[in-house]
């Protein structure tokens, strides 16, 4: 999974499947795919920008990145 902040940074991740995904991607799928990363909100810095953490999963950038700057509009709040 690909990842870009909000400074432009591209981020990328290697997991299992169902950790970005909701449901299983169908054989034949046109790719790319939206995928999602669970996350908490840290903070907010004052250019509005958050830091998310991708700690509830374990899910880790792969130079072992955990906290992210990233906009408002990319985070989805779940139930």
């Amino acid at each position: 999974m690909r990842l870009v902040d909000a400074d432009g940074r591209t981020w990328f991740f290697v997991d299992k499947v169902p950790i970005f995904f909701d449901d299983a991607i169908p054989p034949g799928a046109p790719l790319p795919e939206l995928a999602f990363v669970r996350c908490y909100v840290v903070g907010q810095q004052e250019d509005q920008v958050l830091v998310v953490s991708t700690v509830p999963d374990h899910v880790k950038a792969e130079d072992g990145t955990t906290q992210f700057r990233v906009r408002p509009s990319d985070v989805e709040r779940r139930a």
